[in-house]
């Protein structure tokens, strides 16, 4: 059975199947990790996964929190709203759901690799369930 989560956690390539040619000439031949493929047309609501957020007691459904970078926890200031946590990965949103609404998607490594730890339990860490997949370019 193929691993299936709503987040992902890993170091995103933007180019749908690409070729990367690195400084000693080796060819990387990466792919999406999913099927969803809206980032590269300019889709940010369709590629990342909404985070549900309720702030001065408004709830909202904002899909920027699924991106990389200080997008979560807003706190008001005299300059304005700033995010106050640093999410760490990205969280891709599902193309194929079941009749429950639970993802689908089948979750593949962006290269070949060896996996390297793997957590099964969501409350074992701050990133729910996970992969680390170490991959080797240019003898590294």
């Amino acid at each position: 059975m193929p691993l299936l989560i709503a987040g992902v956690v890993f170091a995103l390539f933007l180019s749908a199947p690409m070729i990367i040619q690195s400084a000693q000439n080796q060819v990387l031949d990466l792919v999406l990790p999913t099927d969803n493929d809206a980032l590269f047309s300019g889709d940010g609501p369709a590629f990342y996964q909404y985070i549900e957020r309720d702030y001065n007691d408004v709830k909202s459904t904002p899909w920027e929190g699924g991106q990389y970078g200080f997008v979560r926890d807003p706190k008001s200031t005299g300059g304005g709203v700033v995010y106050t946590r640093f999410h760490e990965g990205i969280d891709i949103r599902s193309v194929h759901r079941d009749a429950n609404g639970e993802p689908l998607d089948e979750v593949r490594a962006i290269a070949d690799g060896q996996v390297v730890h793997v957590s099964v339990v969501p409350g074992y860490s701050n990133y729910g369930k996970y992969v680390v997949i170490e991959h080797r370019w240019d003898g590294s």
